[in-house]
């Protein structure tokens, strides 16, 4: 029964289902995963320009230290920064079928850097390291590609390619002179904020003068005007005696009757 069979189709698959299929269709698997060249490539840049590292995760010398002074941090707080928990770094079930071969040594693994467009091992960092990953679920991987694509006209290695900004120089958030430059941006914000309220009450106290020189030019032109209509604007105040009779004044004849 051909109605029964769709029906169970329909029951089978959800919206969901339907929107990972396309999203399949449209994503495929970035170029440098399947050729050595452009991964080889755009890992010697990153090495070069960003300190991808270290060469020998067992062996690393004095990479750790290196990069803890550039980024004005601890070695133990450098170690902790990795391509694992870095933002850009896709270790997605998708990513991981893209993977030609085995992903994982036994002491990492090996994800896709959005940011630098290359394979990276786990156990790596790079001075454009950022916190917040690494991209575990499709969903996410599928969006840092479609912001990749947007970046077309942009370097193969730029970090805008994988749309995080984080230069190379930039503060470690673990470090003590971040923390410096947070107060210290802190610090500037309120007097900036101080010293435009500052500006706001003279600006204030400048327009009433103005005003008050205004209103006095005003009094003085309408005076002008009425002197030369003959108008007397000249406000006198005159006392108005209270007139008492002859009875009243000497308290004689009826006024002094209508008192008893």
């Amino acid at each position: 029964m051909p109605n029964q069979k769709y029906k169970e189709f329909l029951t089978k698959i959800t919206t969901e289902d339907i929107v990972n299929k396309m999203s399949e269709d449209k994503h495929t698997c970035p170029k440098s995963v399947g050729n050595v060249d452009l991964n080889t490539k755009n890992r010697d840049l990153t090495t070069k320009k960003h300190g991808y590292g270290p060469l020998n995760v067992d062996e690393p010398g004095d990479f750790w230290e290196k990069i803890a002074k550039q980024w004005d941090t601890s070695t133990k707080a450098a170690k902790m920064s990795l391509c694992a928990n870095c933002i850009a770094f896709d270790i997605s079930p998708r990513m991981k079928e893209c993977m030609p071969g085995v992903a994982s040594d036994g002491e990492g693994e090996l994800g896709y850097c959005w940011m630098h467009d290359f394979k990276c091992h786990s156990k790596r960092t790079c001075n454009t390291w950022a916190k917040g990953g690494a991209i575990t679920t499709d969903k996410i991987s599928y969006e840092w590609q479609d912001r990749s694509s947007l970046e077309e006209d942009a370097p193969t290695n730029s970090v805008s390619a994988g749309g995080v900004d984080m230069a190379p120089n930039a503060r470690h958030p673990l470090s003590k002179s971040y923390n410096k430059y947070r107060k210290d941006n802190e610090k500037e914000t309120l007097k900036r904020k101080k010293k435009i309220g500052q500006m706001v009450k003279e600006n204030d106290d400048n327009n009433n003068n103005i005003l008050k020189g205004v209103n006095q030019t005003l009094d003085l032109l309408e005076d002008k005007i009425d002197e030369f209509c003959g108008i007397d604007n000249t406000i006198e105040f005159k006392e108005e005696k209270e007139y008492k009779s002859f009875s009243e004044k000497f308290k004689v004849g009826k006024w002094k009757h209508f008192k008893n």
